[in-house]
């Protein structure tokens, strides 16, 4: 209703139209405005959903995964810092 008497009210916005017709565009935006609000709420919970199932499923794959499978013994050794020299160790 706010709406229609701000239309009717405006000269510009008007463009000589009754009040019965401000009355009509007012309810026919607010109509559109509430079509608009749920079809992002259900965009925003259908991405919501797919983000939390991508996570998951990354979450699975990561558990079952062995990081050092596939690595012989004398480059996990390399990796881990033993046989670089003084310069990688940390430790004392």
């Amino acid at each position: 209703m706010k709406d229609a008497h701000r239309l009717y009210k405006n000269n510009f916005q008007r463009r000589g139209r009754s009040w019965a017709e401000c009355l009509k565009a007012a309810w026919r935006w607010e109509q559109d405005a509430v079509r608009v609000r749920e079809e992002k709420a259900a965009k925003l919970d259908a991405m919501i959903t797919a983000s939390w199932k991508a996570h998951n499923d990354i979450k699975e794959t990561k558990n079952h995964e062995i990081w050092s499978q596939g690595i012989n013994t004398e480059a996990l050794s390399y990796e881990m810092g033993y046989g670089r020299g003084n310069g990688f160790y940390y430790g004392d």
